[in-house]
């Protein structure tokens, strides 16, 4: 391989991915090892590896252990969810926009004590409701969502069915549907135990977003924690010049 203007791991993962689309290695099939490539290539092990990293984690390719590495599916276009290009109670009109179907799984669902920063937004209750989902594009992973809501708004949260319906539509049905959000974003890993979730290694840094949703009165009604793989996430803002 001559020495590209991408870095070489990345081309090399390329390669595979195209001898995948052109069927040099097929659904099941066992590719060659880190040594047998960084001896074709003339290439570090290193690199290799981390060329093979980055399909494992696209899912391409899948590692058994004491077996070796085989691809799992053929490559796909990954798709991104767009973020910043409107109100994010519409996230899931803008997906379906797209071309893609957002679904969502309930993980957990329960009344909580108001603690840890959950206090700065909700120190006048004692409890909120806890909801922590997976949300998927087109049945693939690509953020765990942790929302929390003031229990003495809204008692009965744990009876709604927040699979099939939004967030935001229950609140609406309760007078409190945020007509206000302010955002925090940086990146940093997600917590150990969602780690599981998105199939993604420790070390990884993802867009962390912090939510707050106020109502029409100005209450603060929402506090959510999001977890975006950067991988499926894109943005896009307007800026107005003075």
């Amino acid at each position: 391989m001559n020495k590209p203007a991408k870095p070489l791991y990345l081309q090399l993962s390329e390669n595979i991915r195209q001898k995948i689309l052109t069927g040099v290695y097929r659904p099941g099939d066992k590719i060659p090892s880190e040594r047998e490539m960084s001896t074709a290539y003339g290439i570090t092990r290193v690199t290799v590896r981390k060329a093979l990293m980055d399909l494992l984690q696209q899912g391409v390719l899948e590692s058994v252990q004491g077996k070796g590495t085989f691809v799992r599916r053929l490559p796909q276009e990954v798709k991104k969810v767009n973020l910043g290009t409107g109100s994010s109670s519409r996230l899931s009109v803008d997906i379906r926009s797209g071309g893609m179907t957002p679904s969502r799984i309930v993980l957990s669902l329960r009344k909580v004590p108001v603690a840890g920063e959950v206090c700065t937004c909700f120190h006048d209750d004692a409890f909120c409701v806890e909801l922590t989902r997976l949300m998927l594009i087109d049945d693939t992973p690509y953020a765990i969502q942790v929302a929390h809501i003031p229990y003495g708004l809204f008692p009965d949260a744990q009876r709604y069915n927040f699979r099939d319906c939004s967030l935001y539509e229950y609140m609406e049905s309760k007078g409190h549907r945020p007509k206000k959000i302010l955002s925090e974003l940086k990146a940093e890993p997600v917590p150990a135990s969602y780690i599981r979730y998105l199939h993604i290694p420790e070390e990884k840094n993802v867009f962390s977003f912090k939510y707050f949703g106020y109502d029409t009165q100005g209450t603060l009604v929402e506090f959510t924690r999001s977890y975006n793989l950067p991988e499926y996430t894109a943005f896009k803002f307007v800026t107005k010049c003075c």
